[in-house]
């Protein structure tokens, strides 16, 4: 997984993630992601909805079968490729990022409320 955000986001990410027994893959910007992403196979892109237009679509050109996991804070702003995709709306439990990420990692999770944006 992969997760570019701000720091403190960033960190509640990460520390889920690695809590779960996931590799969790940190970049700062967006060519970093990419960097990584021509290196490595991402199960799962974590990132901001307001990050860098076209990068995921940059990133689904090599790895067409990436799950991402966008957050917002305003569920004016819905992901494209939705199939794909899911929308957590901050803020946000770690109980919903944990549901969310099982949904996009095809996981089986307890039942969770999952942010009103979140599509399956």
């Amino acid at each position: 997984m992969i997760v570019e955000e701000s720091a403190a986001v960033q960190e509640l990410v990460e520390q889920t993630l690695r809590e779960s027994g996931d590799r969790v893959l940190v970049t700062q910007n967006a060519l970093e992601v990419l960097d990584v992403a021509r290196r490595v196979r991402i199960d799962l892109l974590v990132i901001d909805i307001d990050s860098e237009p076209g990068l995921v679509d940059e990133i689904r050109e090599s790895q067409p079968d990436l799950q991402v996991l966008y957050w917002s804070d305003s569920t004016d702003e819905q992901p494209s490729g939705r199939r794909r995709s899911s929308l957590l709306l901050t803020p946000f439990s770690l109980g919903e990022l944990r549901a969310a990420i099982a949904a996009r990692l095809d996981r089986s999770e307890p039942e969770a409320s999952v942010g009103a944006g979140t599509e399956q």
